[in-house]
C-alpha cells in the first residue's frame, strides 16, 4: 500500500502521512495513530517502536 492510499483509506491528509513516513514530525494525535492503525489494519505496536536517546 502506498501513502496516498494509506492517506484515503485512513481519512488523513496526504501531508500528515508524508510527515510521519519521512519522521518529519514531532508529535501526533491520537485519533491520527487510530486512523492509521484502522488503514492498515495493525496494532499500535506494530507501527511504533520505543528507542530511547
Amino acid at each position: 500500500m502506498n501513502m496516498a492510499e494509506t492517506a484515503r483509506i485512513a481519512g488523513l491528509s496526504h501531508v500528515v502521512v508524508f510527515k510521519i513516513y519521512h519522521n518529519r514530525t514531532k508529535t501526533i494525535e491520537l485519533e491520527t495513530i487510530n486512523k492509521l492503525c484502522y488503514a492498515l489494519n495493525c496494532r499500535i505496536q506494530d507501527i511504533f517502536e520505543y528507542i530511547p536517546d
